[in-house]
């Protein structure tokens, strides 16, 4: 399998394909970003993952919500080759909140292409398509519902509309217009992120210099000129990076991240710049220095929880202590073990080994 073909060789597809119908030159990728967006959209915690949808798709979707991912693959057969050709849409979500159902789907695009609507459309298609019900056909009649679509284009481009269309036109049937709403996260920094609920795309701020880099990377500059750039562009990376954690860091003390959803993110930052630097040049240990300052982050957190469990255990600790202090005392008193089970709420086993220990003879 390959991704989706595109235009431009720096572009990274987010879309795999065996074959391309849309057009253009066929290019080799270089990272799966489907994966990695994969784990930011399906964390354990679901707060983030909620507050996203709810923030893109203008729903009012609650916490105890319950999600479901559908398989991405797609297969159709094509008659010239006589086989089957498998498609990946990048991702499918289903909500079930209570008698409400949504039905998402959400694409990734690097780079904003014109027959990108068309994408969209035929992997909505397909998906209603799979979970239609063909038993509910009456008189040639079946409906099938799409799921609501949403593009994520990543880098700027000043010809990115906030919506595209696709007119489907029936001969001597009326007009249908497909649409879908167009998130332009390149207008997004930090702020506008969290002020939108959106700090789940958090970890995607390093998308900002990349078209920088690729483009110091294919220069015909001298190595030394070469390098001194580019280390300018570092020490521009880590301050979005640096800005990047703070905002995680705010995110979990706001109690809207798990620690795990923190590892999460900040490995997601990790994975994404160490390719950057392998593929854009590495004239510096700048990964390792971007290791550290997650590092410098993420390890005070886990030190903390700790302590905090630590905490929670001397207290359960002392708790069952009390217990084991009370049931001691009543088994002298010679009260009967039905009573100092109701009164500790202790084991009978752990009575039993009390009493035993005591060696009184006194209990009924």
């Amino acid at each position: 399998m390959i991704y989706s073909c595109v235009e431009k060789d720096y572009f990274i597809a987010l879309i795999k394909e065996e074959n391309n119908n849309y057009g253009g030159k066929k290019r080799k990728n270089h990272i799966q970003m489907d994966k990695i967006l994969k784990r930011l959209f399906t964390l354990k915690n679901t707060i983030p993952i909620i507050d996203f949808l709810n923030a893109a798709y203008n729903d009012d979707i609650s916490y105890e919500a319950k999600l479901y991912y559908a398989d991405k693959e797609i297969n159709n057969f094509e008659k010239k080759s006589s086989r089957y050709i498998s498609y990946y849409a990048d991702m499918y979500i289903k909500v079930i909140d209570k008698k409400n159902v949504y039905e998402y789907e959400i694409e990734f695009q690097t780079i904003y292409e014109n027959s990108m609507v068309i994408r969209m459309f035929r992997y909505g298609f397909e998906r209603a398509v799979n979970i239609s019900y063909y038993n509910s056909i009456k008189e040639g009649r079946l409906r099938i519902k799409l799921p609501e679509p949403y593009l994520i284009v990543l880098e700027e481009d000043k010809n990115v509309p906030n919506s595209i269309y696709l007119e489907i036109e029936i001969p001597k049937q009326d007009t249908i217009t497909y649409s879908c709403k167009v998130l332009k996260y390149f207008s997004y920094d930090i702020d506008k992120l969290l002020k939108e609920n959106m700090y789940l795309l958090l970890p995607l701020q390093v998308f900002r210099l990349r078209k920088k880099m690729y483009q110091i990377s294919i220069s015909n500059l001298l190595f030394e000129e070469k390098k001194s750039k580019m280390i300018d562009v570092y020490n521009e990376l880590k301050i979005v990076i640096e800005d990047t954690l703070k905002a995680i860091d705010l995110s979990y003390n706001g109690n809207k991240i798990t620690l795990e959803d923190y590892d999460e993110m900040t490995s997601t930052i990790e994975n994404i710049n160490s390719y950057f630097l392998g593929m854009y040049g590495k004239y510096t240990d700048f990964d390792e220095e971007v290791r550290e300052m997650v590092k410098s982050f993420y390890d005070p957190k886990v030190e903390e929880r700790g302590i905090e469990k630590g905490i929670e255990r001397g207290k359960i600790q002392g708790k069952i202590e009390e217990k084991i202090e009370t049931a001691t005392e009543m088994i002298k008193d010679g009260e009967p073990i039905e009573k100092i089970k109701k009164y500790t709420k202790l084991d009978e086993n752990k009575i039993l080994e009390l009493i035993k220990q005591i060696g009184t003879e006194k209990v009924q």
